[in-house]
C-alpha cells in the first residue's frame, strides 16, 4: 500500500521512476543507500475502485514485472501483518519470517495439496533478525483481510506467527526466479482477538508504518543481509 511505502520514500529520499512496465499499475522509486541501489515498488491504485491494489494475485504480477525490469540480487517484502496473541504476539511487533505458506488454498488431491499450501524458505537472517529486534517463524498469506474458522485452523496447524496477504505469493514468484526473498512485517492487528480486524488495522496502520520505515532504514544499511 502507498500508505506503507510513503514513510520509506520520504525517509530515504527516493525519486520516482514511473511505472514498472507499460501494462502495469505498479510504481517504482529509487535511490542509492549505503552504496546500494535500492528500488521500492508499490502495487499502485486500481483505476476502477480507486483503492490500493492488494492481495496475492497483484503481489505476484507486480513481483514478476519488477524482477524482469530490475533483476535484483535480493527482494524484501515490506508491509503490515496480523499477529497471534496465542503465540505471544502483540500490536507493533516486528517480523522477519523464516518461511512462507498459504492458509486459504485448499486442494485435497496429492501433489496439488502440497503445491497449494506452499512452503517457501527465506535465506538465513538470524543476525539481521537480532539486529532489528524482530520475530522469526512462519508467515502465512491469504486473499482476505479476515480469517474464516477453516483459515484459523490451518494457521494454527502451521503455527503461523504472522498473517498477511502477499508474502507467500511473492515468495513463490521469487523462488521461480531464483532470487532470495526476505520479508519485513509489522503487526497492526491480532488474528485471534475479538476486535474486528479492520478496526484494529486502521487504528494501528500509522504507527506500524512508522516502525517499518525506521526498521527498513536499518535493514538497508545492515551488514547482515543474506547476499
Amino acid at each position: 500500500m502507498r500508505a506503507e511505502a510513503q514513510p520509506i520514500i520520504d525517509r530515504e529520499s527516493l525519486h520516482a521512476l514511473g511505472l514498472v512496465a507499460p501494462n502495469s499499475f505498479a510504481h517504482a522509486f529509487a535511490n542509492t543507500v549505503a552504496g546500494r541501489t535500492i528500488v521500492l515498488v508499490t502495487h499502485g491504485t486500481d483505476p476502477l475502485h480507486h483503492c490500493d491494489r492488494i492481495g496475492p494475485i497483484v503481489a505476484a504480477t507486480t513481483c514478476a514485472a519488477s524482477l524482469a525490469r530490475f533483476a535484483p540480487r535480493l527482494m524484501v517484502n515490506i508491509g503490515t501483518c496480523g499477529g497471534f496473541r496465542s503465540r505471544g504476539g502483540a500490536i507493533g511487533d516486528l517480523h522477519v519470517p523464516q518461511r512462507f505458506a498459504f492458509h486459504d488454498q485448499r486442494v485435497p488431491i496429492p501433489g496439488f495439496r502440497e503445491f497449494a499450501r506452499g512452503m517457501f524458505e527465506a535465506p538465513n537472517a538470524d543476525a539481521l533478525r537480532a539486529e532489528l529486534g524482530a520475530v522469526g517463524g512462519l508467515c502465512s498469506s491469504g486473499g482476505s483481510l479476515d480469517a474464516t474458522p477453516q483459515d484459523r485452523a490451518i494457521l494454527d496447524e502451521l503455527e503461523a506467527r504472522c498473517k498477511d496477504m502477499e508474502a507467500a505469493a511473492i515468495a513463490l514468484t521469487a523462488r521461480d526466479a531464483r532470487v532470495p526473498l526476505l520479508a519485513l512485517k509489522c503487526v497492526t492487528d491480532l488474528v485471534d482477538h475479538p476486535e474486528a480486524v479492520q478496526d484494529a488495522f486502521l487504528r494501528n496502520l500509522r504507527s506500524a508504518t512508522l516502525r517499518l520505515a525506521t526498521s527498513t532504514s536499518a535493514l538497508l544499511r545492515s551488514n547482515n543481509l543474506p547476499w
